[in-house]
């Protein structure tokens, strides 16, 4: 990916910076986990906002990110990457209805595949909506890096490696702000602006 996209990041990091975050780190504490676990496992409506900069071997670039998840239906809207408009993916992550920037619409079966067609990103959708909340995806093998108050500082699963690097607070609980995820040559940079939770993620 080119550098500035990067760099766009690194100036959304550093607004972010102005709101309160705690970083990951410390002695461990298992039962806090624990606890942080069951609240973030009842998480069913939610919304985020932020900046998703993605570097591959191929091609890389940085767009705004709105997603909203309620259930199992999801809804993401990418804004402006290269500078072409608006990508739109809604449904859920065995069905998934396909809007590009030039206003084609079609239905996918793998939402990966379908950011792949369209923005050429490998973004893992389907396990990336409990990652971002400093959750493991659910029945899949995993390892966890648990830190003091029972947050996250890296996550190994599915082949990908998360870096859990800031957390903001958000109606009591401390929520991804700015993460990290490697694949091979691949890495992906997100940073949440906001987070809304419940009735205010609708």
């Amino acid at each position: 990916m080119k550098r500035s996209g990067w760099l766009v990041l690194a100036a959304a990091g550093l607004l972010a910076g102005c709101a309160s975050i705690v970083h990951p780190g410390g002695t461990p504490d298992q039962a806090a986990w624990q606890a942080r676990e069951t609240r973030l496992a009842r998480l069913d409506q939610w919304q985020l906002e932020g900046r998703i900069g993605v570097s591959t071997p191929q091609r890389g670039g940085s767009a705004s990110l709105d997603w909203r998840q309620q259930g199992e239906q999801m809804t993401l809207l990418f804004s402006g990457p290269f500078g072409l408009g608006a990508v739109k993916l809604w449904g859920t992550a065995s069905e998934i209805h396909v809007k590009d920037a030039k206003g084609h619409s079609w239905i996918s079966y793998d939402p990966q595949q379908a950011l792949v067609s369209t923005l050429g990103w490998p973004l893992p959708v389907g396990s990336l909506r409990y990652w971002v909340l400093g959750l493991p995806a659910p029945a899949v093998d995993h390892t966890l890096d648990i830190g003091a108050r029972g947050l996250l500082s890296g996550l190994r699963q599915q082949g990908w490696s998360v870096r859990y690097e800031a957390y903001l607070r958000q109606g009591g609980l401390l929520l991804p702000q700015r993460l990290l995820l490697v694949r091979g040559a691949t890495r992906i940079k997100l940073i949440v602006s906001s987070w809304a939770l419940g009735d205010g993620a609708t």
